[in-house]
């Protein structure tokens, strides 16, 4: 009996440890036609007693999702990739427009606004949970000036990597 109830434990952990991760208000900037990169943004809280280490993300849209942080140096933005988002026990990590963000990397088919995109994200413990990230186009959403920085925030060819 001991044995089938450590057993039974073994089995609902991984399950617990899925439960720990939350994400919440995860949307994707409709990049213009032309473009071969989309940011997404998200927060992803962390219920659990444990730091939360996620290692991969995996999405059909694009062949090269990654997380990126945002960090001014010398006076100029620069983007790097980030190889884990630690998600802090009982706390969260957000990822925003002119801040860390996902980056989709290398899409595989132009985005349309209002469609949902499915993304999973991997921890290093094996578990995964899915998102459901809806694509908005922000460009009718700001004035003249911000506008036009969040039109340019996420161009590659303008960061420092």
């Amino acid at each position: 009996m001991k044995r089938f109830i450590f057993l039974a434990t073994l089995l609902l952990m991984p399950m617990q440890a899925l439960a720990e991760i939350t994400v919440e208000e995860a949307w994707v900037r409709l990049p213009p036609p032309v473009a071969d990169t989309a940011a997404a943004y998200m927060k992803i809280e962390n219920h659990g007693d444990h730091d939360v280490e996620i290692t991969g993300i995996e999405t059909s849209i694009a062949t090269s999702p990654e997380f990126h942080s945002m960090e001014m140096h010398d006076g100029m933005m620069h983007m790097q990739k980030m190889e884990k988002v630690i998600v802090p026990a009982h706390g969260e990590i957000s990822f925003s427009p002119g801040g860390n963000h996902l980056m989709l990397v290398g899409l595989t088919r132009v985005l349309k606004a209002g469609e949902h995109l499915m993304i999973t994200l991997k921890t290093s413990d094996g578990e995964s949970t899915m998102i459901h990230a809806e694509v908005k186009d922000m460009r009718g959403n700001a004035g003249h000036s911000s506008h036009q920085m969040n039109n340019n925030e996420h161009d590659h060819h303008g960061m420092h990597h």
